[in-house]
């Protein structure tokens, strides 16, 4: 640490079932050191952690059903630590509901919003925010998770998925994004999955998009075409484990996060074709998870409220094999739902005393 700024610090904040926001540094081995906490909203669908200007992620946003509204918390650069920023919350506003998972493109951040609507907000250098002229933009039932992935055969495009976990046809909703942010229906749109298989969490496969089918016990497969639309692949979906979750991925593996079971089930992605096939011993002991698996440097991280911690899981990115993490589970003291990450970069040469 050099003149009040952690350098090179990674931290893991978590959004709990008891009202508190907890700070994990991420230690050198991978791990979890010991949390401190603010007071924040209980049961956050959604955290995301955003610098508005500048290299650094200096705001947590943290999503609140109760008061259907956006907290803004300042993230300290000497620590990592959480305050309650001066400004906010914001509203989703009248008729968008309670709101969810977050997803953030240049200055504009997206919420799910539990009435089928995804509300945009510009964010402003002091971490305000502001809704979006042309928002809210119209998804489907069940609203739950959100995923931009930049195309990789059109330049400058981005499209934006949403999973319709409640829609009798587990659809995914596709928008292209406009250079200010705006959402616009992708031709098709929405795309079914299986009846009922309640679409949940996603991964970027780059010209592939990988979706967890909750009811289904499975991940479905889509090609990404140049315009957004999606064609399932061959063989999709990929059976997995019991109540599939959420998805994560590194090193040509995805993983995916089965609730009910309290299990990882591990694939190998082919790069060609984007079939996924089961690694050996695959599905892997898990927990039953609270809340999406969050991927970080090698880690994966899943919450468990049941026993007021987070689980550590360390994959062999040779293999596609999943172990504990050495030290997991790393006690949280309540019960975490929500997870996500926030860092500053290596000053070189560190600054002078």
């Amino acid at each position: 640490m050099q003149n009040s700024f952690c350098s090179g610090c990674q931290f893991l904040y978590a959004a709990t079932n008891s009202g508190q926001i907890l700070t994990f540094p991420v230690t050198n081995s991978g791990g979890l050191g010991t949390p401190t906490s603010v007071a924040g909203p209980a049961n956050s669908g959604g955290l995301l952690t955003m610098a508005p200007v500048g290299a650094n992620p200096l705001y947590l946003y943290v999503s609140d059903p109760r008061d259907s509204a956006i907290h803004v918390y300042t993230i300290s650069p000497a620590d990592g630590t959480l305050s309650t920023a001066p400004v906010g919350p914001f509203s989703l506003g009248s008729g968008d509901g309670t709101p969810g998972e977050m997803a953030a493109f240049g200055h504009v951040i997206y919420v799910a919003g539990s009435t089928e609507n995804i509300v945009a907000f510009n964010v402003h250098a002091d971490g305000s925010l502001t809704g979006m002229p042309s928002s809210p933009f119209a998804a489907g039932m069940g609203l739950s998770h959100l995923a931009l992935i930049a195309s990789t055969t059109v330049g400058n495009t981005t499209f934006l998925y949403a999973a319709n976990a409640g829609d009798p046809n587990g659809s995914i909703s596709a928008f292209n994004v406009t250079p200010s942010g705006g959402l616009v229906p992708v031709p098709g749109s929405p795309f079914p999955t299986l009846s009922g298989a309640g679409p949940e969490g996603f991964y970027d496969g780059g010209k592939f998009l990988y979706v967890a089918l909750r009811n289904a016990n499975a991940v479905a497969a889509f090609a990404i075409a140049n315009d957004g639309s999606l064609t399932p692949l061959t063989g999709s979906p990929f059976p997995a484990g019991r109540g599939t979750f959420s998805l994560a991925g590194a090193g040509g593996f995805l993983f995916a996060t089965n609730n009910l079971d309290g299990t990882i089930s591990s694939y190998s992605m082919d790069s060609v074709s984007g079939t996924l096939i089961q690694v050996a011993g695959s599905p892997f002991p898990g927990v039953v998870a609270s809340g999406d698996t969050l991927y970080s440097k090698g880690r994966l991280f899943v919450p468990d409220a049941s026993s007021d911690s987070i689980a550590g899981f360390a994959p062999n990115l040779g293999t596609g094999t999943v172990s504990s993490l050495m030290g997991s589970p790393f006690q949280a003291g309540v019960g975490p739902v929500a997870l996500t990450l926030g860092g500053f970069p290596v000053v070189d040469p560190p600054a002078s005393h």
